[in-house]
């Protein structure tokens, strides 16, 4: 998840009656569309990749903590490029941002005294499914829960899973089951485990804490997504 998206120079100045009155932001979107992914384009491109090596795994694709959409229709569209696939896609969010609970630990638990946690607050899960409808994507299934008290093992076995919810606990709860939960030769990435940042060094920590406790080598790729990749079964001696 991360922080919004940087305001695009529109050129305004030079053209002041371009757009004129309240529907000036609309017509910024339309005419001079802005980055809106939480990603970078080689972060997008190695998801791909991931989804693209995972495609014959039989388990689902998970993605918990996903804001408003942009991320799941790029991967969406992706997966409509694959031959023949057709496993179920979930997603997974409060769609009404950080709990209370998870931004207090952060204060009491890792010093994140004064760091305003108020992002995301302005979503729904029906503004979500509406953009999936308006990019006709059919195989998703919005779940609106906490992670940290969602029965992750429900969801099955899973082939690729993004776990993108920034702050240490929901990360800690979700890493062991997500991990027991991916296929062989599956994918589990990781956003925001990015030690240099102050704000969101939550979901880092607990990934190191649990490569450490499994003795994983950890794997930090495009300076904030770690991957864990579950190893497919050694070969029987002949």
């Amino acid at each position: 998840m991360s922080r919004s998206a940087p305001t695009v120079d529109t050129g305004a100045d030079d053209a002041p009656d371009a757009m004129p009155g309240p529907t000036s932001e609309l017509a910024r979107q339309r005419v001079f569309p802005e980055h809106r992914f939480q990603f970078s384009a080689h972060q997008l491109c190695f998801m791909c990749k991931c989804l693209s090596d995972t495609r014959n795994l039989a388990g689902a694709i998970v993605e918990i903590g996903c804001e408003y959409g942009h991320t799941t229709v790029f991967l969406n569209n992706y997966i409509d490029d694959l031959v023949g696939q057709d496993r179920p896609y979930y997603a997974i969010d409060t769609f009404s941002g950080f709990t209370e609970s998870d931004v207090r630990f952060e204060a009491d638990n890792r010093g994140k005294q004064g760091i305003a946690y108020q992002d995301f607050k302005e979503n729904r899960k029906e503004w979500f499914e509406r953009t999936l409808r308006i990019n006709r994507i059919q195989r998703v299934r919005a779940i609106e829960a906490d992670i940290n008290a969602f029965d992750l093992p429900s969801l099955g076995p899973l082939s690729f899973v993004l776990l993108d919810v920034d702050l240490y606990r929901p990360t800690r709860k979700a890493l062991p089951e997500l991990y027991e939960m991916l296929l062989p030769g599956g994918v589990l990435v990781v956003d925001d485990c990015n030690p240099a940042s102050n704000h969101w060094d939550g979901a880092y920590q607990a990934y190191i804490e649990f490569v450490r406790t499994r003795k994983i080598t950890p794997r930090i790729m495009y300076n904030k997504l770690g991957v864990l990749r579950k190893p497919l079964p050694e070969a029987a001696p002949s």
